[in-house]
């Protein structure tokens, strides 16, 4: 018993270690993995590392009553200014009061206006004395300014002349002030305009779940990328060398929360401003230390089988492994999690992280493991499908082997003609991956493979095959032949078709069983009645033979 428990922990430690050693072969960069005999293909994507670190960020936006639709309804209605809080009835007998008070303040003025009329006629009598001895003081100046000079007199001439100029361009600079304050009004209009038509489109794609920066001014998106670099002690190693920073930072965003602040918690120095709405932006940031997950997209390639078009089932769309620690993350709906796999790896919400086990088909894929969980499902049937992967790479099926024709690009864009004679034949099986060579077409009936230019750092393909973990620059793989020979290791799932089948042939085999229940419930009864007469007549009989039996004994004694 002693070697049976050190044996068990050995031979899982050997598993794990071997596992580890087949990931760290085959997950990196750039790779795309086939697996021919299920007809799965893992396409890398990118490196996706979880978020841990949340960095918060605050837009604040002061609102006037021009902007009252843009608060939320139940602010609305505590503001005045805004004209829709609730209007209540006055009492009359308010109103009667008011009245009153007005009548009596209106007496009060009148004796008011009164006393102040006197007052006034003996100031105007005072002042018609004080101009009477102004207008001598003018006579005595005037006297003296006859006395003035020629040279004087012409000087004001000139003054006058200088005057006139000026007075008549007084008008033109009027008329050009009117036209710059009409220009500032309307541009201030315009930027009032254009912040709201901002606002308004940022408040509606937050509503619905579209995280956004266009609310911020081209100043404010700089502060605010800037501000989250240095908080989060971003690097952009791991990001693509395309994308621009800002649209990095925006697809960080995992949250924005829009809220209204009243004008009596603050104060303020505009008389207008009736309170501030703030937009307050989480952004989820990796840690550095962390270790990022291999991300592939995974395809499946339908295949003819049995006058019959499956597919491999229950298979996440995405898929990501950490090959140190052999944890696992999968994407059935990335939209779910507000995941953008395609561009740039990222997601607001990370899935859960399971360690990697054989309890589905795709971890027995991956470790190499008897396909007992996986299963194939039945697709509407097509003359061919094909799917791209990374690169150049092409993965074919169709009913029966196509002849095809590798032409050089320049000739088939030219000429648009394939010629068999001087082109390369090429026979492609019924499910086969293609690697189409650079600068040249691979045409078939319905469809064309092209080569297009790629960089220096191609693609590795890396094929699982039994135990074996091979790296081949293949141009043509046949897959199907794989398949074939593994399909009787693979379940088939029943399509809906088939499930309603056996349900209805089950409620049938139900509703035929409950009708003939009264039946031989019937049959029953009557076999146990036969019973009990047959035992009622036998007991019968033998006392009838016991008491006849007796007769004869007490005849022959007598």
């Amino acid at each position: 018993m002693q070697y049976y428990i050190i044996v068990i922990p050995f031979l899982v430690s050997l598993s794990a270690l071997r596992l580890r050693a087949y990931s760290s072969k085959i997950f990196s960069k750039d790779t795309t993995i086939a697996h021919p005999e299920t007809g799965l293909f893992l396409d890398y994507v990118g490196l996706y590392t979880p978020s841990e670190k949340i960095i918060h960020n605050s837009a604040i936006f002061p609102m006037t009553p021009d902007t009252c639709h843009f608060l939320p309804s139940s602010a609305v209605e505590n503001i005045p200014s805004c004209n829709i809080t609730a209007k209540t009835r006055r009492k009359r007998f308010i109103d009667s009061i008011v009245s009153v008070g007005i009548g009596a303040a209106s007496l009060a003025l009148s004796v008011s206006n009164t006393i102040q009329i006197g007052n006034l006629q003996q100031q105007v009598a005072l002042v018609e004395n004080t101009l009477s001895k102004f207008s001598q003081a003018v006579k005595i100046h005037g006297a003296q300014l006859a006395k003035l000079t020629l040279k004087h007199i012409e000087l004001t001439e000139q003054l006058e002349i200088t005057q006139e100029a000026i007075d008549e361009i007084l008008p033109v600079l009027d008329k050009h002030s009117e036209a710059i304050t009409t220009l500032k009004t309307g541009i201030e209009h315009l930027q009032f305009q254009l912040r709201h038509s901002f606002l308004y489109l940022a408040i509606t794609q937050i509503c619905n779940n579209e995280l956004t920066l266009d609310f911020l001014s081209p100043e404010d998106i700089r502060k605010v990328v800037y501000n989250v670099i240095k908080l989060g002690n971003l690097t952009f190693n791991s990001y693509p060398g395309s994308l621009p920073v800002v649209q990095i930072i925006t697809k960080l965003l995992v949250r924005q929360q829009i809220d209204f602040i009243s004008k009596s918690q603050y104060i303020t120095n505009d008389p207008d401003e009736i309170g501030r709405l703030v937009i307050t932006s989480f952004f989820a940031v990796p840690r550095q230390e962390q270790i990022p997950f291999y991300v592939y997209k995974l395809l499946t390639i339908p295949f003819f089988h049995e006058n019959e078009t499956i597919e491999l089932a229950q298979i996440p769309r995405y898929w990501a492994i950490n090959s140190i620690n052999n944890t696992t993350m999968e994407w059935h709906h990335p939209q779910e999690f507000g995941c953008d796999l395609r561009l740039m790896t990222s997601c607001r919400d990370t899935p859960p992280i399971r360690t990697i086990s054989n309890d589905t088909c795709l971890n027995q894929i991956i470790e190499r493991l008897p396909l007992s969980r996986c299963q194939t499902a039945p697709i509407p049937a097509a003359k061919y499908f094909v799917r791209q992967l990374r690169d150049n790479f092409w993965v074919t099926s169709s009913s029966e082997s196509l002849h095809c024709v590798k032409i050089p690009s320049s000739e088939y864009l030219s000429t648009m003609q394939q010629t068999w004679n001087m082109n390369e034949e090429i026979i492609l099986p019924s499910v086969s991956l293609v690697n189409v060579t650079e600068g040249h077409t691979v045409a078939c009936p319905g469809f064309t493979l092209v080569g297009r230019p790629i960089s220096s750092n191609t693609s590795s393909l890396i094929i699982l095959h039994s135990n074996d973990v091979l790296t081949k620059n293949i141009s043509v793989m046949n897959v199907h032949q794989y398949i074939t020979k593994n399909m009787t290791g693979l379940k088939k799932k029943m399509s809906e078709q088939e499930k309603h089948s056996l349900m209805d042939f089950t409620s049938q085999t139900n509703a035929i069983s409950s009708y003939l229940t009264p039946f031989s419930t019937y049959m029953q009864s009557f076999g146990m009645l036969n019973f009990s007469w047959f035992l009622f007549g036998l007991s019968a009989a033998l006392i009838y033979y016991i008491c006849r039996r007796k007769r004869k004994t007490c005849q022959g004694n007598l």
